[in-house]
């Protein structure tokens, strides 16, 4: 197991949920209008809650969509504004872009304190140097990571028409539905990635049909589909170790 050590400067980090009867979607890069009106319906049709990671470059260009993901109860979050590695850039960076997008979402919805936090790429989640600056950012933070992937951002590119996606996307919800993490598991997901990838013009497509794969199989799991909850209360001795 990798151990990282600081001088008391970790935020908390979330991988996993502290209800096993629970799973928890986070889709970052979101909103896109062709995709996202149809996951918020099959949202409302398995009764299931999202984490939504915003982009602000997206979000912009799409105000009523984000009012209608904070009107029907998901939880929204900053992403950043550009797709880019804000852990590579200075803090001011860092600071302008979180702010800029989270004041989209104010627009909508309450800031939600403890404020969960991934940056594109999940970049920054084991440097010390960027948990103490998004604890200057906003205090009380939390960094929510992962511990199942659908992969999606590779889905499209193994696709060369549309009638494929369907078994594309199934052979990934197979393969979590699979996994013994799945219960009280975080699932990272996206509303259509933000890369270069060949297949981009099935990437609407593969979105809505993940979503759509993955709740029916989380709900024959017997399991729920969750907003992803606060952490609960941290022993001290995580603030100089991470996991």
């Amino acid at each position: 197991m990798r151990i990282s050590w600081s001088l008391g400067g970790w935020r908390p980090v979330m991988r996993r949920l502290p209800d096993p009867a629970t799973v928890a979607i986070t889709v970052d890069d979101a909103p896109m209008p062709d995709s996202m009106p149809a996951m918020l319906d099959l949202l409302d049709r398995f009764e299931a809650k999202a984490t939504f990671f915003l982009s602000g470059c997206r979000a912009v260009e799409q105000p009523a969509l984000v009012a209608e993901m904070a009107a029907r109860g998901h939880a929204l979050y900053a992403h950043g504004w550009d797709h880019v590695r804000l852990d590579r850039e200075p803090e001011a960076r860092l600071f302008d872009d979180m702010t800029r997008c989270e004041a989209l979402l104010a627009r909508v919805r309450p800031t939600p304190a403890p404020y969960l936090v991934r940056l594109p790429y999940n970049g920054g989640w084991r440097s010390a140097r960027m948990h103490r600056a998004l604890a200057r950012w906003r205090p009380g933070c939390v960094v929510v990571h992962w511990d199942l992937s659908t992969e999606d951002h590779l889905i499209s590119t193994r696709c060369e028409s549309a009638a494929d996606v369907p078994a594309a996307c199934r052979a990934e919800v197979e393969r979590l539905l699979a996994d013994p993490r799945l219960p009280g598991g975080i699932v990272l997901m996206h509303d259509q990635p933000i890369n270069q990838r060949p297949g981009a013009a099935f990437k609407p497509a593969v979105t809505v049909t993940l979503l759509e794969q993955l709740l029916e199989g989380i709900a024959a799991r017997g399991l729920r589909a969750v907003a992803v909850p606060p952490p609960p209360p941290q022993p001290a001795w995580r603030r100089f170790l991470l996991p």
